[in-house]
């Protein structure tokens, strides 16, 4: 691989932050500082800054809580979830791409409750969050009821775009576009 190419196909792309590997807590809090202060060298406006670094931490808290692919240490499970993660921008937006394994089980609950949110407006969202976050509803077997989704999609200009690439008979790669 030349590394020199790859960085210029992400200065091309708008890429403007870029991280694959294992994720935690603490490495979560390191790249949000980091993103920040990019963010604010470009001039990012503040609307638009603070949105993008809300969906960052979403997306890398569901890597870090829901990733299927887990860091291991010989017979040791870490807390670490691997994952991908992209901030990007270009002339029609700004957006957070992110990517985990899943497991099949997951994804057919997944895929209904994003389909279901999807096209709803802003304000069918904010009366679902206020619902699910009152009721704690946990109807997809996660600690929030969803409601990092909801607040992606409240957060963002268009449509969540998302896929579920198989990989094999027990997972797939779930992809997240949040564009702003």
């Amino acid at each position: 691989m030349n590394i020199y190419q790859f960085h210029e196909q992400l200065q091309s792309e708008g890429i403007i932050f870029c991280f694959s590997g294992p994720v935690s807590q603490s490495i979560l809090e390191g790249m949000g500082e980091t993103l920040k202060q990019k963010m604010d060298l470009e001039e990012t406006k503040l609307t638009t800054s603070q949105k993008i670094f809300s969906i960052f931490v979403e997306q890398m808290q569901n890597i870090i809580n829901y990733s299927a692919d887990r860091n291991t240490l010989g017979d040791k499970q870490s807390n670490f979830g691997l994952g991908i993660l992209i901030v990007g921008k270009n002339s029609e937006h700004s957006y957070v791409l992110a990517g985990n394994k899943i497991s099949k089980e997951d994804e057919e609950l997944l895929k209904q409750h994003l389909e279901f949110i999807k096209d709803m407006g802003k304000d069918e969202l904010k009366s679902l969050y206020k619902e699910r976050r009152k009721s704690g509803n946990n109807h997809l077997g996660s600690k929030g009821a969803g409601l990092g989704f909801i607040e992606m999609a409240r957060k963002a200009t268009y449509p969540l775009d998302f896929q579920f690439i198989d990989i094999d008979s027990t997972h797939s790669f779930f992809v997240i576009n949040v564009k702003i």
